[in-house]
């Protein structure tokens, strides 16, 4: 464990967060001038992810957390388990996303805050409409380049844009998937992931926990989202534009990590930037 101080008393707090017998380096970064302010629990997206949402040059959950907290607003972010775990562990929502989640609530609820609030990356935004629905100290939630689609949909629109040739074998994929169950596991692989995992993912929907959860929301997404596609846009506002607690906010030209970029340059996503001030704005002025 180690802290580094920088400058208007923003600290950021390394530790190892241990939950399962598995240890998780985490960070908080909050602002130390002993007063309450909101915390944010960082939810990263699918798949293994360092606490910094590390792709290539980018760290947006490190860029998120810093901007943060300059604006008075601290954050906790931490390993996903998928990282440490070995081929032989059995891994589905509870065990990817769900027990360590709590277990950052429960971190954040000890500290000095003031308001609760969950940030979820892409399947991260639809992990945190579950946390959200069943918390009832959770404030507000943002979900940031998700989709209310299923996951195996989402998957199937991302391999048929990269091999179209293919498109009836991914359908197929993503409705055998979708309709996997308990006590249907055996061990086949649809998208990378095995049917235990779609098993437990097929319990989560994400448009009923943000019906349960009833808090404050602010749904962000870009047209320029190469993971993420129009009919995902086009569900958000068919059903929750006219949720009072719900505001739907589309950019044109940020990237899946939220980073501002030149639509025209194929390669911009891959180039280190800065975190957009105007997103920083209004994720700090939702959670204001």
């Amino acid at each position: 464990p180690f802290e580094i101080k920088h400058e208007n008393g923003i600290v950021e707090k390394y530790f190892v967060f241990q939950n399962d017998g598995y240890e998780l380096n985490a960070v908080y970064t909050y602002v130390d001038d002993g007063e309450k302010h909101p915390a944010v629990l960082l939810i990263a997206g699918s798949g293994p992810s360092d606490y910094n949402e590390t792709v290539g040059l980018l760290a947006p959950f490190q860029d998120m957390a810093l901007g943060m907290a300059q604006r008075g607003v601290n954050t906790l972010r931490m390993d996903k388990r998928t990282l440490r775990a070995s081929a032989e562990d059995r891994i589905g929502m509870e065990e990817e996303y769900y027990a360590d989640c709590r277990a950052g609530i429960a971190f954040l609820k000890e500290q000095n805050i003031s308001n609760l609030y969950l940030l979820g990356h892409s399947l991260g935004g639809q992990i945190a409409t579950k946390l959200a629905a069943e918390d009832l100290e959770i404030d507000g939630m943002i979900l940031f380049n998700s989709t209310p689609r299923h996951l195996a949909d989402v998957a199937c629109d991302q391999y048929m844009a990269m091999d179209p040739f293919n498109k009836k074998t991914y359908q197929a994929y993503a409705e055998a998937a979708k309709a996997v169950q308990d006590g249907d596991v055996q061990g086949y692989y649809y998208f990378g992931a095995d049917d235990y995992y779609w098993a437990t993912y097929n319990k989560l929907n994400t448009l009923a926990n943000i019906n349960d959860a009833n808090v404050r929301t602010l749904i962000v997404n870009s047209t320029y989202d190469n993971q993420i596609f129009q009919a995902d846009m086009d569900m958000w506002n068919a059903e929750l534009a006219e949720k009072e607690n719900v505001t739907i906010h589309i950019y044109d030209d940020i990237s899946h990590f939220g980073y501002k970029i030149n639509t025209k340059d194929a390669t911009a996503i891959y180039k280190k930037a800065d975190f957009p001030e105007e997103l920083l704005n209004e994720f700090i002025e939702f959670c204001e």
